[in-house]
C-alpha cells in the first residue's frame, strides 16, 4: 500500500507541477501577446502622427510639423525614416547665419539626424543634398567636404562629387585645394569642355583678385599660364565656346600688367582685343543657330 500510495503522490506532485508551469508559461505568453500587440498600436499611431506632421510641412508649419515627428519618432523608434523628417524640420526652422540658441539648436539636430538616417540609408541622395546644404548654410564647408570625401571611398569616379569639393574649397577661399581637386576632375572628364572652363576662370579670378604686392610676378605668370591651357583645351572640345574666349581675353589683359615694355604691353592687349572680338562674333553665331533651331521646332518662329 506505500508504494501505490507514493506513486500516486508522486503523480499527483508531477501534475502539480506541470500545471504551475503552464500557468507560469501562460501568463508570459499573455504579457508577450499583450506587449506585440502594444506595440503594433504605436507603430500604427506613428504612421499617423507622421501624417499629421506631413500635412503642418507642407502648410509651412514646421514648429508643429517638428512636435508630430518627434511625438512619431517617440511611439516607434525602430522607423528610421523618421529621424529624416525630424532633420529636414530642424533644417526649415534654422535661420541661416543666425547664432540664437533656437537656431543652433535647430541646426545641430537637423545636422544629427540626417547622419543617422544616412547611416542606414546611404544611397538616399535626396536626404544627403540636404545634409550638405544644411552645412552650407551654416557654412560648415569642411564638414561637407568630409561627406564627399568619405563618398568618394567608394564611388571614386562620382564626377559630380569632385566637382562639388572643388566648388568647396573654392567657397572656403582655399585655391590650390580647389585647383586640385578641379585636375582630379578633368583626369575623370577629360572630353568635358566646362572643366577645363572653369579652371581657367579660376586661375583668372585668383589673379585679378590678389593684389599685386600680394603675389609676386613669376607665380602670378604660372597661374596665367595655367589658365590660359585650361582655357585654350576648352576652345579646342567645343565649337563656338564664346565664354572661353572671353576669358582668354581677359587672361591676356592679365599678362599686359606684369609687362614693363610698353610695346609689350600693347601687343598683349591687341591680343586680349582680337580675342574679346572672336568671342562676340562666336556669340552671334550661337545665337543665330538657336534660332534656327527654334524655328525648326516650331515654324511660326520663323514668321
Amino acid at each position: 500500500m506505500t508504494g501505490i500510495r507514493t506513486g500516486r503522490d508522486a503523480r499527483t506532485n508531477l501534475r502539480n507541477r506541470l500545471r504551475r508551469v503552464m500557468a507560469v508559461g501562460g501568463l508570459a505568453l499573455l504579457v508577450t501577446t499583450a506587449t506585440g500587440c502594444e506595440k503594433v498600436a504605436d507603430q500604427f499611431k506613428a504612421k499617423q502622427t507622421i501624417r499629421k506632421g506631413n500635412a503642418y510641412f507642407k502648410e509651412q508649419l514646421y514648429e508643429d510639423a517638428l512636435k508630430q515627428y518627434e511625438e512619431a519618432m517617440r511611439l516607434d523608434p525602430s522607423e528610421i525614416r523618421i529621424k529624416k523628417f525630424v532633420a529636414m524640420a530642424n533644417m526649415a526652422l534654422y535661420n541661416p547665419g543666425s547664432t540664437h540658441e533656437k537656431d543652433v539648436l535647430a541646426l545641430e539636430s537637423a545636422i544629427k539626424y540626417f547622419k543617422e538616417y544616412l547611416a542606414a540609408k546611404p544611397e538616399d541622395q535626396g536626404a544627403a543634398k540636404f545634409l550638405v546644404t544644411t552645412y552650407m548654410n551654416s557654412r560648415r564647408y569642411d564638414d561637407a567636404i568630409d561627406y564627399f570625401k568619405e563618398w568618394l571611398k567608394k564611388h571614386g569616379d562620382d564626377k559630380q562629387a569632385v566637382q562639388t569639393i572643388a566648388m568647396l574649397y573654392a567657397k572656403k577661399g582655399d585655391f590650390d585645394q580647389s585647383m586640385e581637386w578641379q585636375e582630379n576632375l578633368a583626369k575623370l572628364d577629360p572630353t568635358n569642355a566646362e572643366v577645363f572652363y572653369t579652371i581657367g576662370v579660376t586661375c583668372w579670378d585668383k589673379s585679378y583678385n590678389t593684389p599685386m604686392t600680394e603675389m609676386d610676378g613669376e607665380a602670378r605668370k604660372a597661374m596665367i599660364d595655367r589658365g590660359m591651357a585650361a582655357l585654350e583645351k576648352a576652345n579646342s572640345l567645343r565649337e563656338d565656346y564664346y565664354e572661353a574666349m572671353l576669358y582668354v581675353n581677359l587672361l591676356y589683359r592679365e599678362y599686359a600688367k606684369l609687362e614693363n615694355d610698353p610695346a609689350k604691353k600693347e601687343e598683349l592687349l591687341a591680343q586680349a582685343t582680337e580675342w574679346q572680338k572672336k568671342a562676340l562674333a562666336a556669340r552671334d553665331r550661337v545665337k543665330q543657330r538657336e534660332r534656327e533651331e527654334a524655328a525648326r521646332k516650331n515654324p511660326l518662329e520663323a514668321l
